[in-house]
């Protein structure tokens, strides 16, 4: 079957196409033909050599994390898959190998896509999905009324932690680039600042939340936007040493865990009309390095998504 692998860190020329052998599924796991892989930022550190777990990777690798696809085979010990059925999933941490067309993958971490959303779109939400989940609702834990800052809004993770925010009831505020303002204000952004005419820092305060996607010198600014006791969590890498400036808020860290409730809580909220898909790039497998091109950028509205099938 066909994989994309790389044999050393770098740019996006180490990115390569090859044949590998099919896996087989153990007991508990399910074999399924990948239709879609979504791009994340995080692929890029892997592929770099910067993210974390980096001293672990083993050569040649696959990257990728989240796929939809359609079960082939399945282990002795599954029973509520069948071949043919189309199923979404998620690699769990600390592994990776999405980019390729077909994987054997725990059945705990894989749930049935709903006819509604074409392989494309749900593996565009399954990632940004669960980081979203686990970051607004489970450790931030945002109330119906607060103010929430969502640094990034626009890309894949932004896209659905806007509406999800929107959807809890919370004053959404983000940053993004003036072509994006119009894309953020129909998924539900209240206020969309734009980064390069205007300083966050001058025109906000009181903020309840801050949901930071962007890190480095802008996580240290968000400090002097953020009320008294309030909570900001981050995904995004840090600056090399930073500490908080303030001890009266709380800076939470998400331990984004892959299970199949959190993806069944993603397609409720689609099927309930909360969530829509973000906008989608699709670029073929074989153009797996061109897309990682444009994730490096970091400007990229919405999702890349590979097309496998």
């Amino acid at each position: 079957m066909k994989a994309i692998q790389i044999d050393e860190f770098g740019g996006p020329e180490v990115l390569y196409i090859t044949d590998i052998p099919e896996p087989v599924p153990a007991d508990n796991e399910v074999l399924v033909e990948i239709y879609a892989a979504s791009v994340n930022p995080a692929d890029s550190k892997v592929r770099q050599g910067t993210g974390p777990g980096a001293g672990n990777v083993t050569f040649p690798y696959i990257i990728g994390r989240d796929f939809s696809g359609v079960v082939r085979a399945y282990g002795k010990n599954i029973s509520e898959f069948s071949p043919g059925d189309a199923v979404f999933g998620v690699l769990p941490v600390g592994s990776e190998g999405t980019y390729c067309e077909a994987l054997a993958i725990d059945a705990a971490l894989v749930a049935h896509k709903p006819d509604t959303l074409s392989h494309s779109s749900t593996a565009a939400i399954v990632l940004s999905g669960l980081t979203s989940l686990v970051s607004i609702e489970d450790t931030l834990k945002l109330q119906a009324g607060e103010k929430i800052l969502i640094h990034g809004g626009a890309g894949g993770v932004g896209s659905f932690a806007v509406q999800l925010a929107h959807h809890l009831g919370a004053h959404v505020i983000t940053t993004a680039s003036p072509i994006n303002h119009d894309y953020l204000q129909g998924l539900g952004a209240d206020e969309v600042i734009d980064y390069n005419a205007q300083d966050f820092t001058t025109v906000l305060n009181d903020i309840d939340v801050i949901f930071d996607l962007i890190g480095g010198e802008v996580h240290q600014r968000s400090f002097k936007v953020l009320k008294s006791s309030g909570r900001m969590a981050y995904i995004a890498p840090l600056l090399k040493g930073a500490s908080p400036p303030r001890e009266d808020v709380t800076v939470l860290r998400p331990n984004v865990q892959r299970d199949r409730a959190h993806l069944l809580r993603i397609i409720d909220l689609f099927e309930a009309g909360v969530i829509k898909a973000p906008n989608i790039q699709e670029i073929p497998l074989d153009d797996a390095g061109a897309a990682h091109d444009l994730i490096d950028t970091q400007h990229v509205r919405g999702k890349i998504v590979l097309q496998i099938k």
